[in-house]
């Protein structure tokens, strides 16, 4: 049966797409998820990618520890009560600009910014032998690296390999296994920044297609 439940709201200060698709989606709370819970679902949700792709969970728990912050009270708090998923925003990860910019600082998508990604992809032909557009490993770096020099001025040093915690990510849990390698589909890409929303097979498998 259908669920027509609203939604859950996303706050504008968790800048992650990825993260935002999972609290509307109501897999994680937007207030607070304990590091457990934060860390089991994220590797649920990836392992119902293509080809079940696994997260090191020691890598998404140190993350979870230090995404508020990098001060002592901030990491045991975060240890103790869980991450906050409202409160990422200007954080340790968030890059303030020198990243894609698809999102602004209230979490609004910009269109120019997300239509960009087109700039950097090239058709892929599906399993099926059907064809879309998309970004593999090797545009993803690409564009990354355009980001990042287009930042000049207002980049740290960390946020270039930040971003090889993003996009390759993605790349791994999202992406669409094609005649020529894995890459991820624009469209769904798409689908992800504007309706907060995952790839309607990775949903099913979740048990959670509406």
């Amino acid at each position: 049966m259908m669920d027509d439940k609203p939604l859950p709201k996303v706050s504008p200060n968790n800048p992650c797409p990825f993260l935002r698709a999972l609290v509307a989606q109501g897999m994680l709370s937007d207030r607070t998820a304990t590091i457990g819970d934060a860390t089991e679902t994220i590797e649920q949700v990836a392992a119902a990618g293509e080809g079940s792709p696994s997260l090191p969970s020691l890598a998404i728990r140190l993350i979870a520890l230090l995404a508020n912050g990098l001060g002592p009270g901030d990491i045991l708090d975060n240890g103790l009560n869980g991450v906050r998923l409202n409160k990422l925003r200007n954080g340790p990860f968030d890059k303030k600009g020198a990243g894609s910019r698809i999102l602004d600082a209230k979490a609004r998508v910009d269109l120019d910014e997300l239509n960009r990604l087109k700039q950097f992809a090239s058709p892929k032909t599906k399993p099926d032998g059907g064809r879309e557009l998309g970004l593999d490993a090797d545009e993803l770096k690409t564009m990354m690296d355009a980001n990042y020099e287009r930042a000049a001025g207002k980049r740290r040093l960390i946020d270039r390999q930040l971003m090889n915690g993003e996009w390759p990510v993605l790349l791994d849990v999202m992406g669409k296994e094609g005649k020529a390698g894995r890459y991820l589909s624009v469209r769904e890409v798409n689908a992800l920044f504007l309706k907060r929303t995952l790839p309607g097979r990775m949903l099913r498998k979740l048990g959670r297609a509406r």
